[in-house]
């Protein structure tokens, strides 16, 4: 209900309005750029142009979901636009680690592990990668991913399966 105060007030030009909009959702916008792309730069200017995208389409949104739901359709429409228009190279992602007690060997080997990941997650087709990043970087539950995709739950849940599969099988064979 908070939300749809806010798009009303939105819509009725309080600049106030989106900015708490923007404060209550950028996080979840930038993680998710940034777990799908692994350059800051890359998903702050993504999560700018969701932002603008949203203040311009604000007024199609229906009260019958969750906004949220409406946030994330256009987040993942825009990174999905940008990475086909721009094939990013995997191989020039930036994951920082904070974790500063761990010994610059460690720290190298969790870096490239987790570079390894996002390099293989953004091999996946479009569906398991979204559903993929979605639940396990954005913390979104199934139910309302399937209302963003707008898809039945158990294909969320099948998309997951067979994203989480063919990674076991890539780390298997190496890849």
């Amino acid at each position: 209900m908070e939300d749809y105060i806010l798009i009303k007030k939105i819509i009725n030009g309080d600049i106030t309005a989106f900015d708490r909009l923007v404060r209550k959702y950028y996080k979840n916008v930038y993680i998710y750029c940034y777990k799908r792309f692994g350059k800051k730069e890359i998903a702050e200017d993504l999560t700018q142009e969701i932002f603008l995208k949203i203040i311009k389409t604000i007024y199609k949104y229906q009260k019958n979901g969750k906004f949220s739901n409406f946030i994330f359709t256009i987040t993942i429409n825009t990174c999905n636009d940008y990475y086909r228009k721009n094939k990013i190279h995997m191989d020039e992602l930036d994951i920082n680690l904070k974790d500063e007690q761990i010994d610059i060997e460690e720290n190298l080997i969790k870096k490239s592990e987790k570079v390894y990941l996002l390099k293989m997650i953004n091999t996946l087709p479009e569906i398991q990668r979204d559903a993929i990043i979605l639940h396990y970087y954005n913390d979104i539950k199934i139910k309302q991913i399937a209302e963003i995709k707008n898809v039945p739950i158990n294909t969320i849940k099948s998309r997951i399966k067979q994203g989480i599969d063919k990674l076991k099988k890539y780390i298997k064979r190496g890849e």
